[in-house]
């Protein structure tokens, strides 16, 4: 892991060198007086600290001020070796701009330390760096932006300089990603990363370590299909970032509450019992998880669901708490049953000794309800096409071949008008007060 500084080198207002100023850097003590910014820089973090310091500069930056840089380079007992002039064009084209851009890149590898002035990166090189930057960021691995500098003239004091960390705001489009990757694909890991990093100096809430815990065991309860967890698992992130919006402001404030417009959905008041709320909150599940593409997920969440509208038909002692221990053995039954019943027409459906009594239970009761409100068909019909994907997820589709697949169809259009019809289901059972 190599330290690296990276500074554009100009020649000063009207071409005339740079005025020498007591430079002074948040958090360092003491000043130090110099023509160049980026001794000051190198100086104040420790000149012994860097491994390589690439100076950018056109050829007549060179001619007029590289030479005096490096001499003040070299008076911090810095190698020689380690200073390199990089050359660069004007840029007066296109090609210009791409040619800076790839050799920003190159300047950079994997695992690097890197430490940027942005000073005299006028016109479009402030552009062109910035945008380097970010794709750097994006396509090494490893990478640690530790400054972005920018050095300036004080606007009261002519013999004074101030050194400006400018790297939050690299940093934020970092944080911006972490919860863009949480809101589309559930995916809390980058966040984890950045809070794991030292790149957190702005946004203390997104980096509140229960915060990240709350939202990793969210994701996870997601992702692992624990369907009777989630909203309990919601709850408690919201609760998290309930206290970290109190105090937070600006960029900050508005990713929180994208996260928390997110997952708001998801929370339900259980009553431990398959319900008008159960069921709702059981579509909003498939519904997000068909929105992160975890189709694999929601598949199995819809098969879930059929099983959970069987047990709308068993007795009520299944049925009061679906988190009591001394039925959880049974309930499977009934839930499969059913699914099977839906799957299966009735005049190739065959039930099995053990199960008579289970069977006439679930057709005499929520069987015979749904289709007297007219809803089996169309209940059965789409269940079949969903379960027949959820079978091939099961198996990795090696039993089924490509043709298969390509004659089950589209994945996200099965899921949605699963959802669908679903949610027509369910709206009929409230209204005919079949759940409640």
């Amino acid at each position: 892991m190599k330290r690296i500084f990276v500074s554009f080198l100009g020649m000063g207002p009207d071409g005339e060198g740079y005025s020498e100023l007591n430079y002074q850097m948040e958090g360092k003590p003491g000043s130090i007086s110099t023509e160049f910014v980026q001794r000051a820089e190198i100086e104040f973090l420790g000149s012994d600290s860097f491994d390589k310091i690439f100076i950018l500069c056109t050829k007549e930056s060179h001619d007029y001020s590289f030479h005096d840089l490096r001499d003040e380079l070299n008076n911090l007992c810095i190698d020689r070796q380690k200073i390199k002039h990089v050359p660069i064009n004007n840029i007066e084209t296109i090609k210009h701009a791409w040619e800076l851009f790839d050799k920003i890149n190159s300047l950079i590898n994997n695992g690097d330390r890197l430490v940027l002035d942005l000073t005299h990166g006028f016109r479009s090189l402030s552009i062109i760096l910035s945008a380097a930057l970010n794709f750097i960021l994006k396509s090494k691995s490893k990478i640690t932006l530790e400054h972005v500098f920018y050095g300036q003239e004080s606007f009261s004091d002519d013999n004074k300089g101030y050194i400006i960390d400018m790297k939050d705001f690299y940093i934020i489009n970092e944080w911006a990603d972490g919860v863009g990757r949480l809101v589309d694909n559930a995916d809390a890991g980058k966040l984890a990363a950045l809070a794991d990093s030292d790149s957190n100096l702005h946004f203390s809430h997104l980096d509140d370590e229960t915060l990240i815990n709350s939202l990793q065991d969210l994701t996870g309860t997601l992702k692992n299909i624990k369907v009777n967890r989630i909203a309990r698992k919601t709850e408690a992130a919201l609760d998290v970032i309930k206290n970290c919006l109190a105090d937070s402001e600006g960029a900050e404030r508005e990713l929180l509450k994208l996260i928390e417009n997110k997952f708001q959905p998801l929370t339900a008041k259980s009553s431990g019992k398959y319900d008008r709320e159960y069921f709702l909150l059981q579509i909003r599940i498939i519904e997000m998880l068909i929105e992160h593409k975890l189709f694999m997920q929601a598949f199995t969440t819809m098969r879930e669901f059929i099983g959970s509208i069987g047990m709308i038909g068993a007795p009520d002692n299944y049925t009061e708490n679906m988190n009591d221990n001394n039925t959880a053995d049974i309930r499977p039954h009934y839930a499969d049953l059913f699914i099977r019943m839906i799957r299966i027409s009735e005049k190739k459906f065959s039930v099995k000794k053990y199960e008579k009594d289970r069977h006439s239970e679930l057709k005499n009761s929520i069987y015979r309800q749904i289709n007297k409100i007219g809803m089996l068909e169309e209940f059965k019909a789409i269940s079949k096409k969903l379960l027949n994907v959820r079978d091939g997820f099961d198996h990795a589709w090696t039993g089924k071949g490509d043709k298969a697949v390509e004659k089950i169809g589209d994945f996200k259009t099965i899921a949605d008008e699963a959802v669908e019809c679903f949610g027509k289901l369910v709206k009929q059972l409230i209204d005919h007060e079949i759940i409640k």
